[in-house]
C-alpha cells in the first residue's frame, strides 16, 4: 500500500497536495447536508404530478460534496438516497432517458455516484456521460467533428481553470508552475487538435503570445479569457456533462488533472476509432478518397494533442499516483473501449491479442488493413496511394503516442505491475512496437 492521501496533503494545495475547495470537516459536513436536502426536495417533486424536471436536478450540490470528500469517503446515506431517487423515478414510469438531453444525462450519470459497485475504467472516466457530445447533432461527419472538438475544448478549459487557480493559490510554487505552464501550452495548441471548437482563435493566439513574451512568466489572464471563449461556444448540456464527470476518488489535486487528462485521451481515441470505422465502410463501398479524408483528419489531430497532453501527465508526482492507484483498483486504461476499438478495427490481430484481461473483445465484419488489401487493386493508382499514405501517417502517429505513453509510465511508476494485470511498462513497450497496419509496414 502506498502513502495515504492525508500524508500527501498536510495543508499543501496543488501538485503533490490537496485540491482547492477540499475544505474542513465542518465544510464537508455542511456540503453533505446541502446535497442531501437538495436531492430529497428534488425527489419529492420528481415523483409528484407532472413530468420530472431533470434539468433542475441538484448536480452542483452533489458533485460539490463528492469533490470535497472524495468518492472513497462519501456518505453511504447519500449514496442510498441517490439510488433510491433513481429507483423512484423508474417505478413511477416516467424515466425516459431518450426523451431529452437532460433526462438522458440524469439516467446515465447517476450510477456513477454509486460506491457499492465494482469500479470500472468506463465509470471512472465517465465515458458514457461524455457521449452527450453526440446528442442533437446530425450524422454529417462535420457536425460530429465539431461536437467532439467542443468536448475536447471544454474538458481542457476546465483543467486550465483548475491549474490556473491552483497556481494563484500557491503563489507560483515550482511544481505547480511547471504543471500550469504545461496546461497553458496545451491550450495554446488547441487549434492543432480541435480546430472546429473556436470559430475565432484570437484568444488562443493571445495565450501563445503571453507564453512567448520575453520575461513573461504569467499567461493567466490570457488563459482565463480563452477558457471563457470556449465555454461561450459550448451548449449547456455539454458543459454540464463535463462538470459532473469529475468525481475523484481521493481529495488529491493531482487526481483532478489525471481524470481530465485521460478523458481528453479517451475523446482522441474515440475520434480515431470513428475515423477507422468510417474508412472501412468507405473502402468497402469503393470510395477510397473518402476513406483517406477520414484518416487524414484523425492523423493530423493526433500528434498535435498527444505531445502536450503527455507533457501535463509527466508533472504527476509518483507518490501521488501511488495513492490514486491504491484507490482505483479495477479501473485500468487497458479497459478503454475506444483504444481497443482502434487496435481491433485497424487490422486482424493474433489470437488472444485482445483477451478479456487486456480489455474488451470486439467482433467486426472487416478491418481496414484487410479491406484495403482486398479492394485497392481495383482503384486508380493515385487513389490507392493517397489512402495508403493516410494509413501510414495515422500508424506513425499512433505508434508514437504509444511510445510516449511507455516513457511517461516509466517516469511515474517505473516497472511495477500494471493495474490491469499486465506487466506495466514492459507491456506498454511491447505494445508500442505493434503498428496499426503491420502488413503495410512489410508490403
Amino acid at each position: 500500500m502506498g502513502e495515504s492521501a492525508d500524508s500527501l496533503e498536510e495543508g499543501h494545495i496543488g501538485v503533490g497536495g490537496t485540491a482547492l475547495g477540499h475544505g474542513t470537516r465542518a465544510s464537508r459536513d455542511r456540503a453533505l447536508r446541502e446535497a442531501g436536502d437538495a436531492v430529497t426536495a428534488w425527489s419529492h417533486r420528481a415523483v409528484g404530478p407532472g413530468r420530472p424536471d431533470f434539468g433542475s436536478f441538484p448536480y452542483e450540490q452533489v458533485v460539490g460534496y463528492y469533490q470535497q470528500a472524495g468518492k472513497a469517503a462519501v456518505s453511504a446515506e447519500l449514496v442510498a438516497l441517490l439510488r433510491g431517487t433513481r429507483l423512484g423515478i423508474e417505478c413511477s414510469g416516467r424515466a425516459r432517458p431518450w426523451a431529452s438531453p437532460e433526462a438522458w444525462l440524469f439516467d446515465t450519470w447517476l450510477p456513477l455516484t454509486f460506491t457499492d459497485r465494482p469500479m470500472s475504467y468506463a465509470s471512472y472516466v465517465g465515458n458514457d456521460v461524455l457521449g452527450i457530445a453526440q446528442w442533437d447533432t446530425d450524422d454529417a461527419p462535420r457536425a460530429t467533428e465539431r461536437a467532439e472538438d467542443l468536448l475536447l475544448a471544454v474538458l481542457l478549459a476546465d483543467l486550465v481553470e483548475r491549474e490556473t487557480d491552483a497556481l494563484a493559490a500557491t503563489g507560483g510554487e515550482g511544481r505547480q508552475r511547471t504543471r500550469t505552464t504545461a496546461v497553458w501550452q496545451a491550450l495554446a495548441r488547441l487549434a492543432d487538435y480541435a480546430p472546429l471548437a473556436l470559430p475565432d482563435t484570437a484568444s488562443l493566439a493571445e495565450v501563445r503570445a503571453a507564453l512567448g513574451r520575453s520575461g513573461s512568466e504569467d499567461a493567466a489572464p490570457a488563459a482565463r479569457a480563452a477558457v471563457e471563449a470556449i465555454r461561450a461556444e459550448a451548449p449547456q448540456a455539454l458543459r454540464r456533462a463535463v462538470e459532473v464527470t469529475l468525481l475523484p476518488v481521493t481529495t488529491l489535486h493531482d487526481e483532478r488533472m489525471f481524470i481530465r487528462s485521460i478523458q481528453l485521451f479517451e475523446r482522441l481515441f474515440a475520434r480515431v476509432a470513428r475515423a477507422l470505422t468510417f474508412a472501412v465502410e468507405a473502402v468497402r463501398a469503393g470510395r477510397p478518397l473518402d476513406a483517406a479524408a477520414f484518416l487524414e483528419s484523425a492523423g493530423a489531430r493526433l500528434p498535435g494533442a498527444t505531445a502536450p497532453l503527455y507533457r501535463i501527465l509527466t508533472t504527476m508526482p509518483p507518490e501521488a499516483f501511488a495513492v490514486i492507484r491504491d484507490h482505483t483498483h479495477g479501473a485500468s486504461a487497458i479497459q478503454s473501449r475506444p483504444y481497443q476499438l482502434v487496435e481491433t478495427v485497424s487490422a486482424k490481430r493474433e489470437a488472444g491479442a485482445h483477451s478479456p484481461e487486456k480489455g474488451p473483445v470486439f467482433t467486426l465484419d472487416a478491418t481496414l488493413q484487410e479491406a484495403f488489401l482486398a479492394h485497392s487493386g481495383g482503384w486508380a493508382t493515385e487513389d490507392a496511394r493517397r489512402l495508403e499514405a493516410a494509413m501510414r501517417k495515422l500508424d506513425a502517429g499512433w505508434c508514437g503516442m504509444k511510445r510516449t505513453h511507455w516513457g511517461v509510465t516509466m517516469k511515474i511508476i517505473g516497472r511495477v505491475p500494471g493495474t490491469g494485470g499486465t506487466t506495466g511498462a514492459d507491456y506498454l513497450k511491447a505494445a508500442a512496437r505493434v503498428g496499426l497496419f503491420p502488413l503495410l509496414a512489410t508490403g
